[in-house]
């Protein structure tokens, strides 16, 4: 899962993000919850149990194990939706009342900010299609493209002085940064095809990324690294950073 803040990939029980330090509400509850189902799971063991020391034949001591083995598969169910209560919750509230989610999402997008745009969709589970949100859609995954591209663009320039980080892990923040500038580019041309609604705010976006290519990595001409190979645009990174 991601981190509702600043996009970073986080564990389900992480507390606070890695990356920039937020709490994580859902790692939160879902401690809470499995805490929860541990307290009850305890108890109906205890109860099970006391009650099979009463007897001593076969079959009563069989149907304790049937009682334990049904009860450690309600709590398997239970734990496994726990996670995705909250958000099918979230959905749901979004769905309900479409023109205040709306109003939300073009507040970002008046602000041009489309990391939050991108994160608000995601925290909250909107589904893009046969809905109110369709024309976000293509606009929605240029965004989250967008988001990451940025958020690995401030990992790399957060540690490129750091010699450890140039032995494990340069290459594969590097590798990650093309990633995201290739997959937004796809996205991109896709929306362009097909003459998108929300095509100048996709625009803006990718003129955000190739001045920010320019100012961090001093190229002349962005527009040429733009459509390069993934793999050719990894290795102009990398004369930039590790060969300084």
């Amino acid at each position: 899962m991601k981190c509702r803040y600043c996009g970073g990939e986080i564990g389900l029980e992480d507390i606070s993000c890695p990356y920039c330090g937020k709490a994580n509400e859902q790692a939160v509850q879902h401690v809470q919850d499995m805490s929860r189902f541990r307290r009850r799971f305890a108890e109906t063991e205890s109860r099970v149990l006391s009650k099979a020391k009463t007897y001593s034949q076969v079959v009563p001591r069989v149907l304790v194990i049937l009682i334990l083995v049904i009860a450690c598969v309600v709590m398997a169910v239970i734990s496994s939706n726990a996670y995705s209560m909250p958000g099918n919750a979230r959905r749901r509230a979004a769905e309900r009342d479409p023109s205040g989610t709306i109003a939300v999402l073009e507040s970002y997008l008046n602000e041009d900010d489309y990391l939050s745009f991108a994160s608000y969709i995601e925290y909250n589970e909107i589904r893009m299609y046969g809905n109110d949100f369709s024309e976000y859609s293509r606009l929605y995954w240029c965004a989250w493209y967008y988001r990451e591209f940025v958020i690995r663009m401030e990992h790399i320039f957060l540690q490129k002085d750091r010699s450890a980080w140039e032995r494990n892990d340069a290459s594969f923040d590097i590798r990650y940064l093309c990633q995201s500038i290739t997959s937004f580019r796809e996205s991109y041309d896709t929306a362009e095809q097909q003459d998108d609604p929300r095509m100048e705010d996709i625009r803006k976006m990718r003129s955000n990324m190739l001045d920010m290519l320019g100012l961090m990595f001093g190229f002349e001409n962005t527009e040429e690294f733009f459509v390069l190979t993934e793999n050719r645009m990894a290795a102009a990174v990398e004369e930039v950073l590790l060969d300084e």
